[in-house]
């Protein structure tokens, strides 16, 4: 695995790596457990890898840097483009289709950023049923999501997310 220079100091500026929003939430690999985050992905738990270029297989150039924890999808940095691409993908369903969640490293702090505001006093599923999230402020969120992007994204990953907090 070949991580591109810019991640590390991205990752450290955006200045958090966990999100919680009710039973929901978003998980960034820290530096150290990216190559233990690939198992499963790029590779097996003996280190072979499972890029064998077949239609739907894992592709090399994609790189697990987190997982939505409800489910366990994957976030994955697409360093065969440029600006790097987020997508991610169900897992367990036998073939990887990755779909845009944010079209650079700048939209994705942004997207994640926004889900973090709306996520203060919603930590977990008796915070969220406390102060549910109105669905003005969800519709904004997605707004400003989607601005990011430049309506270049699908939404629904950031609406699942969001999804539980509808009152």
């Amino acid at each position: 695995m070949t991580l591109p220079p810019e991640y590390v100091p991205w990752l450290k500026s955006l200045g958090f790596n966990e999100i919680s929003f009710g039973y929901d939430g978003l998980k960034l690999f820290l530096p150290e457990e990216l190559d233990k985050g690939q198992i499963g992905y790029s590779k097996s738990r003996e280190g072979d890898s499972l890029c064998d270029g077949a239609t739907g297989s894992w592709k090399a150039k994609w790189i697990v840097i987190g997982c939505e924890t409800l489910v366990g999808d994957p976030m994955i940095l697409d360093t065969s483009v440029s600006p790097l691409r987020v997508t991610s993908t169900l897992h367990g369903e036998g073939v990887w289709e990755p779909y845009p969640i944010a079209t650079s490293l700048q939209a994705f702090a942004v997207a994640l950023q926004t889900i973090k505001q709306y996520s203060v006093g919603r930590e977990n599923p008796v915070a969220l049923e406390q102060n549910p999230l109105p669905v003005e402020d969800r519709k904004r969120a997605l707004e400003v999501i989607q601005s990011a992007n430049e309506g270049e994204v699908n939404l629904e990953f950031w609406e699942l997310i969001l999804e539980s907090g509808l009152p």
